[in-house]
C-alpha cells in the first residue's frame, strides 16, 4: 500500500461532497476569498442531485405544514435561478385538477394558490388562474379523465432541464473563483488533534494514489453519505440522515398527451404525483419511502413501478400503460434528517446546518442535513456566513446576482440563442441545429466547444442524433469539465438521459475519443465501455436495450 503524500498547502475549508449543496458552498466560500478544497468520491451530481424530479419550485405542499419561510425562501431562489441560469432553468406551467373526490377541496386549493402568489410577490412568472366548466376543462386537459372533475388551477414553477449541468456550472464557477475540485476522489481517513479535525487523507480512485491535506475547517456536505463521513471522524456521532427514496419513470410522449405538467393528488395515498413533459418523454413520479439499503446501488423497486403505473393508468384517458412502455426508471435518496416515528411525507424538507462544536463535537466540523435543488444557493450563503464567523474572516456573499458561467453577459436568453446560433454556425461551419443545441446546453460557453474543432475539424461530426450532440462535446467534457470516465461524459455532461437508447449508440465513439485524450490502452477502453453498460443496466433498468441493439446502436 502506497504511503500518502502530504500537501504543502493548508486549506481554509475542505468540503466533502460534490452534489449541488457541496459545489454551492465551494462557490460561495471561494468568492469570499477563502482557500477551498472540494472532495467528491464519484462525480458531481452523481447521486441525489442528478436523480431529482428536475423541478425548481417553491414547494406548494409545504404550505400544508405551515413552513411558510421555507416556501418563501424557495420562491425567492427560484427567481434567482431564472436570472442566473436562464439556459438551464425554464418556466413550467403546472395544472392541478380538482375532483369531487379530492382530499383537498377547491376552496383549500384556491387559498393555497393565493398564498403561494403572495409569497412570490417579486416573481417574474405569471400569477395562477382557474379554469371552470366542462367544455373548457376538456379543451384544456383532453388527455385527463373528466369524471368528477370540478376545476383546475394553473400556475408556474420552473424546470431544471438537466440538473447535472446546473450542478456542474456551479462547480465551474467555484473553480473560476479559485476552489480546487477533486472529482473522483474519496475521503478515506481523518485526523483529530486537540479537538480539531485538521488533516484529511484522500484516495484518487483512478490512480490509487493518496494525498493528505491540512485543513482549518471541514464542511460535511456529503448528502446521503453524511453519516459515513462522520464515521471516518469518530464512532460516537448519533445518526443524522433518514433519507427517503423517490423513484421516477420515463415514458415516450404520445399523441394527445398532456402539454403542461400535471400535479395530481395520488389516488392510492394522497401524496403529490407528477406527469411532466421533458424533452421527448413524460417524467412520471415520484415515490417517498424510507430507505436503508445500499446508497451506491439505488433503483426503483417493482412495487414502486407498479405504484407509478397505477396512477398513470388511473388519471389518463389513454390508460393501458405497461412496463414495456417504460424507457427507463431512476431513483434517488432525499438527504432528509433522521426523525424516527414520523411518516416519510412529514419529515421536514428544511435544511439543517449542524455545527458540531455546539454539540460536543470537533470545533471545526459542520454537517449539512437536507437541502433542495432549488435553494442550494441560500443554504450555501447561510453556511458561508457560519464558516466566516468561525474563521474570523470578514466577507459577504457574492452569489445572489452572479450569473453562472453559461449565462455570463446574457440578459435575454431566447434572443441571445437566436442571434448567437446564426453567428456560431457561420463562424465554425456547423449546421444551425447543432449551434442551437450547443447553446441550449452550454449557453454562453458554446463557442468554447466549437473552438476545439479548429484543430480537429472531424470533431464537428455528429455523435448522436437525439439529443443532437457532436464529438467536440466529448473532448470538451474531458478537457474543461472534470469528466473522468464514460458515465461522467455521456450521462452527466451530455445528458444522454434524453436519448431512448441512453447513450448506447454514442458509446463506442465516445470511448474512442476519450481513450485518445486520456491515453487509455485497449483493455482500459473496453473496461470503461463495460462499466457504462453496467451503469445503465444496474441503475436505470432500460426496457429497450434489445431495440437499440437491433438498430446497431450498442
Amino acid at each position: 500500500m502506497t504511503e500518502a503524500n502530504t500537501s504543502a498547502t493548508t486549506y481554509d475549508v475542505a468540503i466533502i461532497g460534490g452534489g449541488i449543496n457541496g459545489v454551492g458552498i465551494a462557490q460561495d466560500l471561494a468568492l469570499r476569498g477563502l482557500s477551498v478544497l472540494l472532495v467528491e468520491k464519484d462525480d458531481f451530481a452523481s447521486h441525489t442531485t442528478g436523480a431529482s424530479t428536475k423541478l425548481i419550485h417553491g414547494g406548494l405542499r409545504y404550505l400544508e405544514y405551515m413552513e411558510f419561510s421555507l416556501v418563501r425562501e424557495s420562491l425567492r431562489e427560484r427567481e434567482t435561478l431564472l436570472r442566473n441560469a436562464p439556459h438551464l432553468v425554464q418556466p413550467l406551467r403546472m395544472d392541478i385538477p380538482v375532483y369531487k373526490s379530492s382530499k383537498r377541496s377547491f376552496p383549500v386549493v384556491e387559498a393555497g394558490m393565493i398564498l403561494y402568489d403572495m409569497l412570490s410577490y417579486d416573481k417574474s412568472l405569471p400569477r395562477h388562474h382557474f379554469v371552470y366548466g366542462a367544455e373548457k376543462l376538456k379543451r384544456r386537459l383532453p388527455s385527463l379523465k373528466h369524471e368528477g372533475l370540478k376545476a383546475l388551477t394553473a400556475y408556474y414553477d420552473c424546470q431544471a432541464l438537466l440538473p447535472e449541468r446546473l450542478c456542474l456550472e456551479v462547480a465551474l464557477s467555484a473553480a473560476e473563483a479559485g476552489a480546487r475540485l477533486l472529482n473522483g476522489h474519496a475521503l478515506i481517513a481523518c485526523r483529530l488533534r486537540e479537538g480539531l479535525l485538521n488533516e484529511l487523507t484522500v484516495l484518487n480512485r483512478a490512480t490509487g494514489g493518496k494525498e493528505r491535506y491540512r485543513v482549518r475547517l471541514v464542511v460535511n456536505a456529503a448528502g446521503i453519505f453524511v453519516d459515513k463521513v462522520l464515521g471516518l471522524v469518530g464512532d460516537d456521532f448519533p445518526r443524522k440522515m433518514g433519507g427517503t427514496k423517490g423513484s421516477h419513470l420515463l415514458l415516450p410522449r404520445f399523441e394527445g398527451g398532456p402539454e403542461s405538467a400535471l400535479y395530481i393528488e395520488a389516488i392510492q395515498d394522497g401524496r403529490p404525483f407528477f406527469i411532466i413533459p421533458w424533452y421527448n418523454f413524460y417524467l412520471v413520479g415520484t415515490t417517498d419511502i424510507f430507505y436503508d439499503g445500499d446508497l451506491d446501488e439505488v433503483s426503483a423497486s417493482e412495487a414502486e413501478v407498479d405504484y407509478l403505473l397505477y396512477e398513470l393508468n388511473h388519471w389518463l384517458k389513454r390508460g393501458g400503460f405497461t412496463r414495456e412502455e417504460v424507457i427507463y426508471s431512476y431513483s434517488g435518496i432525499r438527504p432528509l434528517p433522521y426523525e424516527p416515528g414520523k411518516k416519510a411525507s412529514r419529515v421536514t424538507r428544511r435544511h439543517i446546518i449542524f455545527d458540531h462544536a455546539r454539540h460536543g463535537g470537533p470545533d471545526n466540523l459542520i454537517s449539512i442535513i437536507g437541502g433542495k435543488l432549488t435553494s442550494y444557493r441560500s443554504l450555501a450563503e447561510e453556511c458561508g456566513d457560519l464558516v466566516c464567523d468561525k474563521l474570523n474572516h470578514r466577507a459577504s456573499c457574492g452569489t445572489e446576482r452572479l450569473p453562472l458561467p453559461g449565462a455570463a453577459g446574457v440578459k435575454d436568453f431566447k434572443a441571445y440563442r437566436e442571434s448567437r446560433s446564426v453567428l456560431l454556425a457561420e463562424r465554425y461551419g456547423v449546421e444551425l441545429p447543432v449551434a442551437r443545441a450547443l447553446l441550449d446546453i452550454y449557453g454562453a460557453r458554446a463557442e468554447k466547444v466549437l473552438i476545439l474543432t479548429r484543430e480537429r475539424p472531424e470533431w464537428k461530426e455528429r455523435l448522436n442524433a437525439q439529443p443532437l450532440t457532436i464529438k467536440a462535446q466529448v473532448a470538451f467534457a474531458v478537457k474543461r469539465e472534470f469528466a473522468r470516465d464514460i458515465t461522467d461524459v455521456l450521462w452527466r455532461r451530455l445528458g444522454m438521459g434524453r436519448d431512448e437508447c441512453l447513450g448506447l449508440r454514442a458509446l463506442e465513439q465516445t470511448a474512442e475519443i476519450m481513450s485518445e485524450l486520456l491515453g487509455w490502452p485497449a483493455e482500459t477502453k473496453e473496461k470503461h465501455i463495460q462499466l457504462y453498460r453496467r451503469y445503465i443496466q444496474n441503475h436505470f433498468k432500460p426496457r429497450r436495450r434489445d431495440a437499440c441493439r437491433a438498430k446497431g446502436e450498442g
